[in-house]
């Protein structure tokens, strides 16, 4: 936990951001990359409007927590009704973290999750680390239902594939569309679920999706604001056949799929996850 001010610097940064380091559209080309696994079984990927948001050039740290919320507002600010207070309190944009500070403390104010200034002493202004819990105050202000989880042990790795897996696959007869071309098999699935908030020892991630070899292997699929984009996913034209096969399509693929072994690196797992029901997934 840091609990000195935001240098000056960065905090003018983070009130003045922009979309330079938000990118949209990769969902589609990592399912076109999926698509191109030749012992992939199957793939659930979440809506395609999610946007991947890196780290802010120019500003002091990763502020992940922050990054994870703003991924979560993004991709559901097209799944909510225009009426929606989520919708109605950022206007189509992405909130900056200063107005995210303010949301959160706005929360507890409202009694949601108090025990996070308990701890946190407030947050307004500070670089102090937030995770799940001021996340959920944040969601559950704005009258978005969502389920928080902890997972534990030396299986905790294990139910935490368990839990995205059925997330996604479970909206898959109503809302899915499969990823299909030519040379496609279709095994790559978008839902319109939205993204899942990951926090895991020292860090948080993105979920994105999940994916499942011949083997039974599985992957989680995420967006780490720790890093940015690859050039093939930040460049507007399509994917093409050829360029989701061979070594640069994996070394991308590598960017984004993280494995079993890598999650059983740790025993304690929170997730987030937004309870909206299935929908037909809108194409945009």
């Amino acid at each position: 936990m840091k609990d000195q001010p935001i240098a000056p610097k960065t905090a003018a940064r983070l009130a003045a951001e922009d979309d330079s380091n938000s990118l949209s559209g990769a969902i589609p080309k990592l399912a076109h990359l999926l698509e191109h696994i030749k012992d992939l079984e199957v793939a659930y990927l979440c809506g395609q409007s999610a946007v991947q948001v890196s780290k802010l050039w120019g500003s002091k740290g990763q502020w992940c927590g922050y990054r994870n919320i703003q991924m979560l507002c993004l991709a559901l600010q097209s799944a909510l009704s225009p009426s929606a207070p989520l919708r109605q309190k950022l206007k189509g944009g992405k909130p900056t973290v200063p107005e995210l500070q303010a949301m959160i403390e706005g929360a507890w104010d409202q009694g949601i999750n108090p025990h996070g200034r308990t701890q946190l002493g407030g947050i307004i202004g500070t670089a102090k680390y937030i995770g799940t819990s001021e996340a959920e105050a944040l969601l559950l202000s704005l009258a978005i239902p969502c389920t928080g989880r902890k997972f534990e042990g030396k299986h905790a790795w294990s139910e935490v594939m368990d839990s995205v897996e059925e997330y996604y696959s479970a909206s898959i007869t109503l809302s899915s569309k499969t990823v299909k071309t030519k040379d496609d098999a279709g095994r790559a699935h978008i839902t319109s679920r939205p993204p899942i908030f990951l926090q895991r020892p020292g860090h948080s991630v993105t979920i994105v999706g999940t994916a499942r070899l011949q083997s039974g292997e599985r992957s989680l699929l995420i967006f780490d604001p720790a890093w940015s984009a690859p050039a093939s996913i930040r460049k507007d034209e399509h994917l093409t056949c050829e360029e989701c096969k061979g070594l640069s399509a994996r070394w991308v693929l590598r960017q984004y799929m993280k494995s079993e072994r890598w999650l059983s690196k740790w025993k304690t797992f929170e997730t987030l996850s937004v309870d909206l029901p299935p929908r037909e997934a809108c194409w945009r």
